[in-house]
């Protein structure tokens, strides 16, 4: 049940991200960076329940 929600954050993290990524609203420098970092960031988290699923 904790992983559910985990996966949760992680999918909102990544959609907020690709929304600062590829969205014209926000067209700075600094906000395309953090974009970028919050789709890294759930990748990353994605990468780590995968990895804890496949190892129960």
């Amino acid at each position: 049940m904790a992983q559910e929600k985990i996966g949760y954050a992680v999918a909102a993290i990544g959609g907020i991200g690709l929304g600062l990524l590829l969205g014209s609203e926000f067209s700075g420098t600094y906000v395309t960076l953090l974009g970028a970092g919050l789709v890294i960031i759930s990748l990353v988290g994605l990468g780590i329940l995968s990895y804890k699923n496949k190892k129960r």
